[in-house]
């Protein structure tokens, strides 16, 4: 049989034909994920160290040289950038896509451990492992409810002791700050 003449003959059947291809298409556009690339977070470590009062030129020299000597050639790193500013270094480690983080933040860490003589004013390096890409996706902010007198400053410790603390168990949170 001819297309042409069954359209002819059953037009029902063709416009019901139309309009379920319409409708799946439309339930198939919205379900069906359309992605070009794919989404490739860039693994990266990041240390940070704190020295407060101190200036650019003496982290650099006291904190960051001597960090950068022993990140270099750390297995699995692409890229190893560092700044210092005004009493604060970041030094920053970025990782081939296949790295396994766990591994890698392990090393940095006992690579670290291997630094002696910091200066006693600044403290420890501190390791963070989202990416350049993570943003913040919920912010929570704590108010006092009417009535109550007490200082909002007062709740600080319940902040970073409790809720934070439960926060950071919660699988897939990278990082919290209070």
């Amino acid at each position: 049989m001819n297309i042409i003449q069954i359209s002819i003959e059953k037009p029902t059947a063709v416009v019901a034909a139309i309009f379920m291809t319409i409708v799946l298409g439309f339930i198939a556009l919205e379900r069906i994920p359309i992605q070009l690339a794919p989404d490739v977070n860039k693994p990266v470590i990041t240390v940070s160290t704190w020295w407060y009062g101190a200036s650019p030129y003496e982290i650099e020299r006291e904190i960051v040289n001597r960090q950068e000597e022993v990140l270099r050639g750390i297995e699995g790193a692409k890229k190893l950038t560092a700044k210092a500013q005004e009493g604060r270094s970041e030094v920053t480690i970025e990782f081939d896509t296949t790295t396994n983080m766990d591994r890698a933040l392990l090393l940095v860490s006992n690579r670290l451990n291997q630094i002696e003589g910091y200066p006693e004013e600044a403290g420890e390096p501190w390791l963070d492992t989202a990416g350049l890409d993570d943003n913040a996706i919920a912010w929570f902010i704590l108010t006092k409810t009417e009535g109550n007198e007490r200082d909002i400053a007062a709740y600080g410790d319940i902040v970073e002791d409790i809720i934070q603390d439960r926060i950071e168990r919660v699988p897939g949170v990278a990082r919290t700050t209070a």
